[in-house]
């Protein structure tokens, strides 16, 4: 058991929730769309789900869905679900309907509880597939036709009887938390199993990092699907502090809902840092309420990072590290003057490790390597997960152990420098052969990034022939810049066979559901010849 949570003796996730329950019933601590719940109305919503999953009868079940996105129906179901023992699984209500439903087939959940929009994408083909008990919003339209499928039992928030055990019931470390699907390489989705304990580490970690109050306010940008969002939730909810959950038709343009409700913590990837500023949104002095900004996910142009800090200047910016595998973050590096810049790629270094935390750089053969040396990012702690849901073969691959420890290997290339900080060098899957020669995509971009004076730029590997890339083809979102000028601007800095070959200009770049720049749709666009 690792040192920092040692003297725990309960590790339910929901136990602080409920402790500032007690403490202080009165207390915002969610609003979401233009409802505020206090922490007492919520915790009472938590205690009663607890009670439909089963906790009077004793049973104790292993696995609930939450088909929601980021409304009251998803945060009262994670701490329900969390409170009665159980795992929660984060699934979005606008997946595609496949995966949903390979996902329902894969985990066999005991239980579902779903929003509108859950309600709405729950075809008859999901519904086969899905658990035999639903439970639904109290202002849900429409459910008779899932209480109508054959052998499903649904009932309303409205509905649940006013029992369930009185408080969080005990778990131990090593129980499940949740399990958060992320996209696997074969096409089937890969499970991330998080225990209890790995989020306890994470969440004292992160106390000790930073210091919340009762009166901090807490961004919610994440779906439930993106594990930023447990850092928001139960850093907030573990300090008494008040969750704001960001609107959807807010979350890419943030800046009024920031102002509004005077946010104190902001959580995000960058890609919205630098769409707020290509917006003009990042002015001097914006956000004056803002003290702690924290970016992850992707790689933060030092750029964005000052403009963020400029636009926040009474906030700390904080560039974090770490794979859904780890627990939300593991490494992270705070904007300094002058920041700590990776070496010719114009992006912060990701920084140092966290308490209870290794990390090491190793070889193609898993030999580690000296500092100053690039290879793939391994790292070991109590925070990495148990595993993948019902894949065996793919944990041991992936969490390997190295010189009797347990180890998980990343997939991106990075390295250590002389001072232990550690520098992310791209993914890589993202280091490609052009002509017989080895480039890095997140090179290209870290020039093109300074050519066109703009941090929403992708360069993806194009055509693929016979499974190898012949060419780069780049994106961006800088108007007035053309194609001509910037690749003249390319060849004076690097070999002609790193200048792409076609340079795009869109409104937008495509996101993922995190937020995060989806190159595979720009390959989609390429291959379907939407350009």
């Amino acid at each position: 058991m690792s040192s920092i949570v040692a003297a725990r003796m309960n590790y339910n996730l929901a136990l602080p929730f409920y402790e500032n329950s007690v403490a202080s019933p009165q207390a915002l601590a969610l609003f979401v769309g233009d409802s505020r719940y206090s922490y007492g109305e919520l915790a009472n919503s938590a205690r009663r789900i607890s009670g439909w999953l089963g906790l009077k009868t004793g049973e104790r079940l292993g696995r609930v869905g939450i088909l929601a996105s980021r409304t009251l129906e998803a945060y009262a179901g994670v701490l329900g679900t969390l409170w009665s023992g159980a795992a929660y699984v984060p699934i979005k209500p606008d997946t595609p309907e496949d995966r949903v439903i390979r996902i329902l087939q894969q985990t066999k959940l005991d239980a579902l509880i779903a929003d509108q929009a859950g309600l709405n994408m729950l075809s008859d083909r999901a519904l086969e597939n899905a658990p035999r008990r639903i439970l639904f919003g109290p202002d849900a339209k429409s459910p008779q036709r899932v209480a109508g499928f054959s052998g499903i039992s649904v009932e309303s928030f409205n509905d649940l009887s006013d029992d369930g055990p009185a408080q969080p019931v005990t778990v131990t470390g090593d129980a499940l938390a949740y399990i958060i699907f992320t996209s696997g390489t074969t096409g089937t989705p890969k499970g991330v199993m998080i225990e209890n304990e790995s989020v306890c580490q994470f969440i004292e970690i992160m106390h000790q990092r930073f210091t919340l109050r009762a009166d901090d306010r807490v961004a919610e940008a994440s779906e439930l699907t993106f594990d930023a969002s447990v850092f928001d939730m139960f850093m907030a909810w573990s300090s008494g502090a008040s969750l704001y959950v960001v609107p959807a038709s807010q979350l890419m343009a943030p800046a009024k809902f920031i102002r509004d409700h005077e946010l104190t913590l902001w959580f995000s990837v960058p890609s919205t840092a630098s769409f707020m500023g290509r917006m003009k949104m990042l002015k001097p002095g914006a956000f004056p309420s803002l003290r702690i900004s924290i970016f992850a996910g992707e790689a933060l142009a030092v750029s964005t990072a000052q403009a963020w800090q400029i636009a926040a200047p009474n906030s700390i910016v904080e560039n974090f590290y770490g794979p859904t595998e780890l627990t939300v973050d593991c490494i992270a590096q705070t904007l300094e003057d002058p920041p700590n810049v990776t070496p010719n790629r114009g992006t912060m270094a990701i920084g140092t490790v966290f308490p209870g935390v290794r990390a090491g750089i190793v070889d193609a053969d898993l030999k580690f390597l000296p500092r100053g040396e690039e290879g793939e990012l391994v790292v070991s702690t109590r925070q990495a997960a148990r595993g993948y849901f019902e894949d065996p073969e793919l944990t041991a691959a992936r969490f390997p152990t190295l010189n009797g420890e347990r180890w998980y290997r990343t997939g991106d290339l990075a390295f250590e420098d002389a001072s232990g900080t550690f520098h992310h060098l791209g993914r890589i899957d993202n280091q490609v052969k052009i002509l017989g020669n080895r480039v890095e995509l997140e090179e290209v971009e870290a020039h093109l990034r300074e050519i066109l004076g703009t941090d929403m730029v992708a360069a993806v590997a194009w055509p693929l022939v016979d499974s190898r890339a012949s060419g780069i083809v780049a994106f961006h979102c800088a108007p007035g810049v053309t194609r001509d000028a910037a690749r003249d601007e390319m060849k004076k800095r690097v070999p002609d066979y790193m200048v792409p070959q076609r340079i795009h200009y869109l409104d937008v770049l495509p996101l993922g559901a995190t937020g995060k720049i989806d190159r595979k749709a720009l390959v989609r666009m390429l291959d379907e010849a939407k350009l």
